[in-house]
């Protein structure tokens, strides 16, 4: 088993004018080397106040992307991974977001990526995660084959670079659905596209995590790990704006946080049951703790408990 221990760097951005200045930068980059983590995740994001919401940013915040590198691999990390939703907003494009079920939007998808994919080739990273798809009530009859080619066109353009493209399901995607998750990976390309597990959004969503991974194990590429103590068993996440009434405020039962460390107390997730499925597997397992008020405090819990699932010091 060769799993390398990374973290997500988003949690410590809770809001859109959070985590804007390179010092900033670089004590989280620090605390994560320090909790035993060698990989460092981004997340997209868009203008000014997201200074690493793309690689055009980067090079402004830090004078080019190399300079940036330069400060992670000083700090003893290297960027893993790179997390995008073609859906959200782009304000240096003028997009509003675009959807890949939409095939006319199919090849601005590939476009506003490919920078992405040469950051990643640039950082020696080669996973590029993208959110499968978007939420409830945008799935319809055939319109998964038009997301499938869509994923297949990305990921073409992607394995110019070197890099992969993987498929994050979400709580709140459509395609957090065992039939849709199936159907998706049935119908892209195993060379060029795979999928990300994340323990805490698949059960949020009903899904069990451990039967999803076991199933896909052979296309899975990548991983998150954080845990829940809740599902959603009232279907809140298939309203409209469940992103902000369900996630942000909780929904009916005024959830106050649905996402923690891995093995919190009260946790549904069965991670040893994930570790044990991953004894011949090789990639990043990337650490999160979204909803967290302490991300350092998270960062260390989660490199606490991560050196033990794995049973290794990386």
């Amino acid at each position: 088993m060769t799993v390398r221990l990374g973290y997500a760097i988003n949690q410590w951005k809770p809001n859109f004018d959070d985590f804007t200045r390179p010092e900033q930068h670089r004590r989280a980059l620090k605390v994560i080397a320090a909790c035993g983590f060698t990989g460092v995740e981004l997340r997209a994001g868009t203008g000014r106040w997201d200074p690493l919401g793309r690689p055009s940013s980067i090079a402004a915040t830090y004078g080019s992307t190399s300079a940036f590198l330069d400060v992670v691999r000083e700090i003893g990390l290297r960027v893993c991974s790179y997390y995008v939703d073609p859906g959200e907003p782009v304000d240096e494009e003028l997009s509003r977001g675009r959807s890949i079920l939409d095939s006319s939007q199919h090849a601005a998808i590939v476009e506003s990526l490919r920078p992405f994919a040469a950051f990643l080739a640039e950082a020696g990273a080669d996973r590029l995660v993208v959110r499968a798809l978007p939420g409830h009530g945008a799935l319809t009859d055939g319109r998964l084959g038009d997301a499938a080619d869509g994923w297949n066109a990305v990921g073409a353009m992607a394995a110019e670079s070197g890099v992969r493209v993987s498929l994050h399901v979400d709580c709140l995607s459509a395609a957090a659905d065992e039939k849709v998750i199936a159907g998706l990976l049935a119908a892209t390309d195993p060379a060029l596209v795979g999928l990300t597990v994340d323990t805490a959004e698949l059960t949020v969503a009903g899904l069990d995590p451990v039967r999803v991974l076991s199933g896909h194990l052979d296309r899975v590429d990548h991983l998150h790990l954080k845990d829940t103590r809740y599902v959603d068993e009232t279907g809140e996440r298939l309203a409209p704006h469940a992103e902000a009434s369900m996630l942000s405020e909780g929904g009916t039962r005024e959830i106050e946080r649905w996402f923690y460390e891995c093995g919190t107390r009260g946790g549904l997730v069965d991670f040893p049951a994930v570790a044990a499925l991953l004894r011949n597997w090789s990639g990043w397992a990337v650490f999160e703790s979204e909803q967290t008020p302490n991300p350092a405090r998270s960062a260390m819990l989660n490199g606490w408990y991560a050196r033990r699932l794995f049973d290794h010091t990386n």
